[in-house]
Order: C-alpha cells, then structure tokens, then sequence
C-alpha cells in the first residue's frame, strides 16, 4: 500500500466509529498524535504515531523493507527531510491525528500524495 492509502485506512476506521457510544480508535490516535507532537518530531512518540500510517508497523525499524522506508518518510529521515512541501505534509497529518470523531472528515486531507513520491509501492 501508500502512505496516502494508510492514511486513508485509518480515517475508515475513524469514521466507522462516528455513530458509536465509545470511540477507541479516535481516541488512540488523538493520544499519540498529541504525544507527538508535545515530543516533537525526533523522538519516539512521532514514531510511534507514524508508525499508524506504515504498511506493516513490525517492519518499520528496518529501513530495507518498504515499512523501513515509509516511517523513514514519515519522520523526515529520508531524501525529502528538511524539504518544506513535506515538512509541512507531516506536520499537517501530525495535527490531523488531534481530530475526534467529530472533526474526522478532515482527517488526511492537507497530508497529500506528496508523501509518496518515489517511495517503492508494495
């Protein structure tokens, strides 16, 4: 899968509970996106957070597989680190994560294909 398509995974589930009495994926998500961004973008809460947006996360500490290679991406240790367009795609899909159910629509949208370019598809 992309980047983009994980993304979009976990807004589904996101929005698969907007009608439920108890929100536990939301409030998972909004508790390490908050982490993350209270710990910023080096440590091990980022990771942790970005980890939900990787094919297979048990893979995403190996950079040769494309889990490695997504989480790379996405903590900006790769060839697009210190490159704005994608600074900015993780910032926004970091602030994303602080959504509920009541603002998930929003979820994903500004975090844009961008954070795929050139990153093998699996």
């Amino acid at each position: 899968m992309t980047i983009r398509n994980n993304i979009l995974a976990v807004k589904k589930d996101l929005l698969n509970e907007l009608d439920a009495p108890q929100h536990p994926r939301s409030e998972d998500v909004q508790k390490k996106a908050l982490l993350a961004i209270r710990k910023g973008q080096t440590s091990d809460e980022w990771k942790t957070y970005m980890k939900l947006f990787v094919d297979k996360p048990g893979e995403a500490d190996d950079p040769t597989t494309t889990s490695g290679k997504q989480l790379l991406r996405l903590m900006g240790q790769d060839s697009k680190g210190g490159v704005q367009e994608f600074d900015d795609k993780r910032a926004y899909l970091t602030a994303d994560g602080t959504c509920t159910t009541e603002t998930v629509t929003n979820f994903g949208r500004n975090a844009s294909v961008a954070l795929d370019a050139e990153l093998p598809v699996a």
